[in-house]
């Protein structure tokens, strides 16, 4: 599994869009097999999607991010869990233990719609 998530002072960052840092990470059996970082650079939603598809993720954890960049991901196949916030490795192991839902990693403000 391909799991990655934009950074920020060791935290989610709280904008995808404008995310300089990108955390790459690969699990197997529940055990992390890999970890790196990549500088993002993408000039427009469209070519931020465009990079994140190329990377084949299993899933995009990240925070807010814009419409226009939602509607991009989903077109690419990008499959992403939104607003979220925390500290990198928490978040990591709450993902991996499927404890996302809880409401320390949520952020501040957002109310799940129904």
């Amino acid at each position: 599994m391909t799991v990655a998530m934009p950074i920020w002072r060791n935290r989610v960052s709280p904008l995808l869009d404008t995310a300089t840092r990108l955390l790459v990470l690969t699990c197997r059996d529940g055990a992390e097999t890999s970890r790196r970082e990549l500088m993002l650079s993408a000039t427009s939603p469209a070519e931020l999607a465009r990079l994140l598809a190329s990377l084949h993720l299993d899933q995009l954890l990240c925070g807010a991010l814009s419409g226009e960049l939602a509607r991009d991901l989903k077109q690419h196949g990008v499959p992403v869990r939104p607003h979220l916030c925390g500290d990198v490795d928490s978040v990591l192991q709450a993902f991996c233990r499927r404890r996302l839902a809880r409401s320390e990693f949520r952020m501040p403000g957002y109310q799940k719609r129904h």
